[in-house]
Formats: C-alpha cells, sequence, structure tokens
C-alpha cells in the first residue's frame, strides 16, 4: 500500500528546504547573528578551525558588527590562552631537561651525553618540545591571519 500523496510532499518539501538553508548557511547568506553563534558554540566544543571559519563567513558579506568584534576578540584570546598554556608546557619540559648545574641528575646526563648515549625520555622530552613549538607557530599563524580579516 503506498503512503498518501500528502506525505510524500510533505516529505518532500521538507527535505528541499532542510537542503536549500544548509546551502545559504554554507554560503554566507543567513545573517550575521547565525555565524557569531555558530563560531561560539564552535569554541564551546574546542573547535578552534571551525570557529575563525564561521567567523570569516560572518564577515564575508556584512560589515563587523559590535557581536562580530566580540566574538573576534573572544576568538583571538582563545588563541592566546592555548599559546600560554603551551609556552608553560616548554618551560617544564626545559626545566625537567636541563636540571641545575649542582645537582646529581645533570652530571650523570652530562656524563651519558659525552658516552654518547642519549636516553629515551630525553628525546622524548625533546620531541614534546619541538611539537609544542611547531603549535605554537600554527596559532601564531591563525591569530595573524584573523587580525587580517577585522
Amino acid at each position: 500500500m503506498a503512503p498518501p500523496l500528502t506525505v510524500l510532499t510533505t516529505l518532500l518539501t521538507g527535505a528541499s528546504v532542510k537542503l536549500g538553508v544548509a546551502q545559504l548557511t554554507k554560503r554566507g547568506y543567513m545573517p550575521q547573528s547565525t555565524y557569531v553563534k555558530a563560531a561560539l558554540d564552535a569554541l564551546k566544543k574546542d573547535d578552534l578551525d571551525g570557529a575563525i571559519a564561521y567567523y570569516k563567513l560572518a564577515l564575508r558579506r556584512r560589515r563587523p558588527s559590535e557581536k562580530t568584534e566580540v566574538t573576534g576578540e573572544i576568538i583571538a584570546s582563545n588563541i592566546l590562552i592555548r599559546i600560554s598554556k603551551l609556552e608553560e608546557r616548554i618551560s617544564e619540559l626545559e626545566a625537567e631537561s636541563n636540571p641545575s648545574f649542582l645537582s646529581r641528575q645533570y652530571w650523570q646526563r652530562l656524563w651519558q651525553k659525552l658516552r654518547g648515549r642519549v636516553s629515551a625520555e630525553e628525546r622524548d622530552k625533546q620531541e614534546k618540545i619541538a611539537e609544542c613549538r611547531e603549535a605554537i607557530a600554527v596559532l601564531n599563524r591563525l591569530l595573524s591571519a584573523l587580525k587580517e580579516e577585522t
């Protein structure tokens, strides 16, 4: 038994409206507040790339409003907080890797380096430091791109 024609037309209309709204949202034709809210929701979900993408969509077709400027500042402060946390992590790792000159650990590591042996733990710390520095460079590029948009 086939469903009534009204059910089929209702489903077809609903699907086409949903697809149409999705395309309008994707192309930047929705009101600016839609993208500002989406950017802030993306930040709540810890999606920095999504927040920046929605922020750029908010600025694409319209002049910046007070809400978009505040959203841009929130995103920028979120990036700066992440950078400061990474810098703190780097300083912790470097403090562990470079003990005091008077400590026993310093002399043990120096002896191992002179003999040509570097521990796996030390290599891991150096890799983590390199990863943190790379992440800071990426965040700085995102921050500069964000500032160019405004």
